[in-house]
């Protein structure tokens, strides 16, 4: 009888083998999991989401006034050396002719868990595009926040710049 149970414990033996790799697996598929989360994280962290969402409301009262005043506002982001480069601003009137401001004030902002925010200073040009050279000090999405102002009118514009490492 001894010799038949010893035969069939090592005929059970594969039971306890397929707990055991089952865990082995598992353990390896949570390791590629954490792997593929950390690499694709973007860093963006926002511990006010509630409040960021109330100012939707703002984001299109601010829309509505750009349509009514008829001011078009573009961006542009020329990466140079480093972590920086140049950021040139096309301002527009109703009629399509280049917009003088009276006054200009930027910030760049770049919202991880330790929001960063940069003043941006733009030199008007001649041809009445604005120039500023930006300089941030880490790389990834950076917001620009621009407010425009011309005879008491004023028109916000927010726009993505991508710093490449």
């Amino acid at each position: 009888m001894s010799g038949n149970t010893a035969a069939a414990r090592r005929k059970d033996l594969w039971i306890p083998g397929c707990f055991i790799l089952f865990f082995v697996c598992l353990a390896a598929l949570e390791v590629w999991f954490v792997t593929l989360a950390n690499r694709s994280f973007t860093g963006v962290v926002t511990d006010d989401a509630y409040s960021i969402g109330l100012n939707e409301e703002e984001l299109a009262a601010q829309r509505d006034t750009a349509r009514r005043l008829g001011w078009t506002a573009a961006m542009a982001f020329e990466q140079g050396q480093g972590l920086s480069g140049r950021l040139t601003l096309q301002l527009r009137d109703a009629d399509g002719q280049a917009l003088v401001a009276d006054e200009v004030r930027a910030t760049a902002e770049r919202m991880t868990r330790f929001p960063q925010i940069l003043t941006v200073r733009f030199v008007r040009q001649p041809a009445g595009e604005y120039l500023t050279d930006l300089v941030v000090p880490l790389a990834g999405r950076w917001f620009v926040r621009v407010r425009v102002e011309r005879d008491g009118k004023a028109l916000t514009v927010i726009d993505e710049v991508h710093v490449r490492p």
